[in-house]
């Protein structure tokens, strides 16, 4: 039941008939019992619209996805240090002005840790290769070296984080907004089949595999090992051509709705200040993979 002091969120972006967050939220609201709803706002253009519109309607705070993240974060008059740093937010709480919130890279770095928290430690000589500069790529890139850092208690670390892209401003600008530092790599598809045996952690950004988006892998399915772990944050479908290329080398899979659950449950702790429960992430995680399946 809604009323006139139910809260009222949601999310922007085109396309998306394929959004699971209106599930996610909705389901913690009710599982939370905070009196609020998370609606779909579907444009094609909404820098040219703005969210004036979103405002005079009482909308409280919004999920932001691709192409309008590197947008969003022009919007906001306060930022955390996850968007300042990369220039892309994927939340906006409009209290006081407006908040400008990246929480791809916590929900990326946090299905990681889940999964296996060695991926991640700074003091093996294993590689991470992230594949694209998008704003996801940004965001994910950020948590990766805040984890690193944090774990090497400000030491100098072994472990490298290369990038794999086409848009090499997108790359430089990554470097620069990251401080150039020296684990950081820039390399070319040549190398990375080279060495492939180097890599532990996989994080693919780019929507390709996406339902709807075509394109060939970037990988082939020749570069894949045993050793791999891939994380394939499209998630729709459950199984990428990628994250098929991967589980026929028996590479281990960290599922692709773990990063879309982890953001938007720290996005569902902004908007409320409510902690999440495990339970009611369990819950969600049960409900997601369930849709996705059924999609399939």
């Amino acid at each position: 039941m809604y009323s006139k002091q139910t809260k009222i969120f949601g999310i922007i972006g085109y396309p998306l008939g394929h959004t699971l967050s209106p599930y996610i939220h909705n389901t913690l609201f009710g599982l939370s019992r905070y009196d609020g709803v998370y609606l779909v706002f579907e444009k094609p253009n909404w820098p040219e619209v703005g969210i004036s519109p979103l405002l005079e309607i009482g909308v409280r705070g919004i999920s932001v996805t691709i192409p309008y993240k590197e947008w969003a974060f022009t919007l906001g008059t306060k930022q955390c240090k996850a968007s300042q740093t990369m220039k892309a937010s994927n939340t906006l709480i409009f209290e006081e002005g407006i908040h400008a919130v990246n929480t791809d890279g916590i929900g990326a770095v946090r299905s990681v840790l889940n999964f296996d928290s060695g991926l991640l430690n700074p003091n093996t000589k294993d590689s991470v290769l992230v594949l694209g500069s998008g704003g996801s790529a940004k965001g994910i890139l950020f948590e990766i070296a805040e984890t690193l850092k944090s774990k090497s208690k400000g030491k100098l670390f072994q472990k490298e984080v290369h990038i794999l892209a086409r848009n090499q401003k997108a790359i430089q600008d990554i470097f620069v907004s990251l401080g150039n530092p020296g684990w950081l790599r820039s390399v070319s598809f040549e190398e990375v089949m080279e060495h492939k045996k180097n890599y532990s952690l996989l994080v693919h950004t780019t929507p390709l595999g996406m339902k709807g988006i075509q394109g060939a892998p970037i990988l082939p399915k020749t570069f894949f090992e045993k050793s791999h772990t891939l994380f394939d944050i499209v998630y729709n479908p459950l199984e990428t051509e990628l994250v098929k290329f991967a589980k026929s080398k028996k590479s281990k899979v960290i599922p692709g709705y773990h990063m879309l659950l982890h953001q938007g449950i720290r996005q569902f702790e902004l908007f409320t200040g409510i902690e999440a429960k495990k339970v009611w992430v369990d819950k969600v995680e049960s409900l997601l993979h369930s849709i996705l399946k059924k999609r399939k």
